[in-house]
């Protein structure tokens, strides 16, 4: 099976930097940590991901569901919400895009390893 590819978007750098170091000893390979939504859609466009890990909340015009809409409809990949906000309009707004998970952080390394051995395969 050939190394499968994770975008990750998320606009605080230590998390970012995680995510990337977990994902990167796990076999992934990550080719970016994007830090706002207005480079998710190049980077998309760029390196062509099997999954991406979308915080939601960012530092940007749009948060990450709307982000994550805008992929979807153009390509159908598959998106991971992660928040540090548990918030129940949030949640139904997220699900309106059917993310393949939706995850609170902090996030556990092997939750998210299993979320993506759901998706991946």
């Amino acid at each position: 099976m050939s190394e499968k590819t994770i975008l990750i978007v998320e606009d605080e750098p230590i998390i970012g930097m995680e995510l990337r170091e977990s994902l990167e000893q796990a076999g992934f390979r990550v080719p970016a940590v994007v830090r706002n939504a207005d480079s998710v859609m190049p980077a998309v466009i760029s390196h062509s991901p099997d999954l991406i890990i979308m915080d939601i909340y960012l530092k940007s015009f749009i948060d990450g569901i709307d982000a994550a809409q805008r992929v979807k409809m153009m390509k159908d990949t598959p998106v991971i919400f992660l928040t540090a906000y548990p918030n129940d309009s949030i949640r139904k707004k997220a699900m309106t895009i059917k993310p393949a998970a939706y995850l609170l952080k902090p996030i556990n390394d092997d939750e998210l390893l299993k979320e993506i051995s759901k998706v991946l395969g």
